[in-house]
């Protein structure tokens, strides 16, 4: 894959950009967001960021790939077919909380989640999350099939029920902690982290 044109900027002016555009997009929504308010921030002229991006949704989405970078690793890198029945659920407990280490180290990403669920609830920009919900969506499927076949996940209910339910518990989880970030500890969240993923699983094993 070609490297995308705004790796040439300079790392802390990329990371400015990015820190200002994801506090915009957060605040107004993608349609409401002005790139001239960006670009005047970062003392950025028009002509240079069409230099390194087409245009807003590029932006946008480049906010995004920065960000899910670790995730979009983990998940090229790994074989749900390798977890058996002993590594299945400490896996996912390290991944989560692995997850949660880096937002703790990188607290601007708060930023570009709370970007993220803006655009996801607006039905005319939904079109800048769809990809991503539909990878989450078949990576969930994915987990879920593979706990199913090592009897660490229940399925006394229809798959399609399961992963609608992973989905909506994850998404309401996720708002409920971009709000109440800065109310937290580090240790507090990780310690959250491992409260929620036993709701999970209680929910998930098999009764």
């Amino acid at each position: 894959m070609t490297d995308h044109p705004s790796l040439k900027l300079a790392a802390d002016k990329r990371a400015r950009l990015f820190l200002v555009s994801s506090a915009e997009f957060a605040e107004h929504g993608f349609n409401q967001a002005s790139l001239n308010r960006i670009i005047g921030a970062v003392g950025m002229s028009k002509s240079s960021f069409y230099h390194y991006f087409r245009d807003k949704t590029d932006l946008f989405a480049q906010i995004l790939n920065d960000a899910l970078a670790p995730v979009i690793a983990a998940r090229q890198d790994f074989d749900p077919q390798h977890l058996d029945g002993e590594t299945f659920w400490p896996w996912i407990i390290d991944v989560t909380q692995s997850l949660t280490g880096i937002v703790n180290n990188r607290p601007e990403l708060v930023q570009v989640g709370r970007m993220f669920y803006r655009s996801l609830d607006n039905p005319q920009e939904r079109r800048l999350t769809r990809d991503i919900m539909a990878e989450l969506s078949h990576w969930i499927e994915t987990l879920l099939a593979r706990g199913q076949a090592l009897g660490q996940i229940r399925d006394d209910l229809p798959a399609s029920y399961l992963i609608v339910m992973v989905m909506a518990l994850g998404v309401s989880t996720d708002r409920w902690m971009l709000a109440h970030w800065d109310e937290a500890s580090d240790q507090d969240r990780l310690q959250m982290n491992g409260k929620i993923l036993d709701m999970f699983r209680r929910l998930l094993v098999q009764p």
